[in-house]
């Protein structure tokens, strides 16, 4: 087992130790490794509710590791990945995706154009499902667990793409959601990777100079104290990241805004509402 020591939390209680098992990549599909904070995400999401909380509040008494975490993730692929070998990619159907994934996806896309309520309503349309990410510790590349659940594109005069992930489950919780989608964008945002995404999954949809939306697609409000406590430290990570990350010289320019939706009411004209926007 190999060590990764944090070496940039100064936090009286900082993150802990992440180890790195020894994988025989003989039998593994060739993958770029996985970066510290796909490690995090990784770790996280294995995590109780109550210490997802105890690391969500760490992250924010803390915002400066984040940054760092997701700033170094970003150089690691910029400058070693080659995106001829290692990319986002579209994954056919699997046999033992649950069943509320599938239709929640189904539902969601099954009319076109997706409309979110909003001050003024907007639109995005779904260009692909189910992407699976460059970077994992295992060889099984699994969209729902390491990547995105959907990418699409903003109906809109400027072009916008949008990365997507959506809560389908209890266990997959708005924290460790919010950890995987950062963890995509650290790894597509490079220039290199994201004309190839541009090309394979937005179909040259970006234009010269690409902008991001991500998208985080929560259930209804869970009455849980504890799931809802934990919704909320997600939003205030996600107000933390977003102007953390606005101000690194070494990441580009192309986040636009990070957004939580939830299901529209079955009245509703728009199939989704918007919860926040950072």
């Amino acid at each position: 087992m190999i060590p990764i020591v944090d070496t940039h939390s100064n936090s009286a209680s900082p993150l802990p130790i992440l180890w790195v098992a020894h994988l025989d990549w003989a039998d593994v599909t060739t993958r770029f490794p996985s970066t510290i904070l796909r490690q995090r995400f990784e770790r996280a999401r294995a995590l109780s509710l109550e210490r997802q909380m105890r690391e969500c509040v760490d992250y924010l008494q803390n915002p400066e590791v984040l940054i760092q975490e997701f700033v170094d993730a970003y150089v690691a692929v910029e400058s070693c990945c080659d995106p001829d070998e290692q990319q986002f990619q579209v994954m056919p159907p699997s046999a033992d995706d649950p069943a509320t994934r599938k239709i929640l996806l189904e539902r969601l896309f099954a009319n076109g154009a997706v409309t979110v309520f909003d001050t003024v309503p907007f639109e995005f349309t779904c260009v692909a499902r189910d992407i699976a990410s460059m970077s994992g510790s295992t060889g099984k590349p699994t969209p729902r667990l390491d990547g995105l659940d959907y990418v699409a594109h903003m109906v809109d005069a400027e072009p916008v793409g949008v990365l997507g992930v959506l809560q389908y489950d209890e266990q997959s919780t708005p924290f460790s959601l919010f950890l995987r989608l950062i963890t995509c964008l650290s790894e597509i945002a490079p220039d290199a990777q994201l004309r190839a995404a541009d090309t394979a999954l937005f179909k040259g949809a970006l234009g010269a100079e690409p902008k991001l939306d991500l998208h985080l697609l929560l259930r209804e409000a869970d009455p849980d104290p504890a799931q809802a406590t934990l919704r909320q430290l997600t939003h205030d990570l996600a107000e933390a990241f977003y102007a953390g990350i606005s101000e690194e010289w070494q990441f580009p320019d192309v986040l636009r805004n990070i957004v939580c939706l939830l299901p529209a009411p079955a009245d509703s004209d728009e199939s989704l509402i918007l919860e926040w926007c950072v």
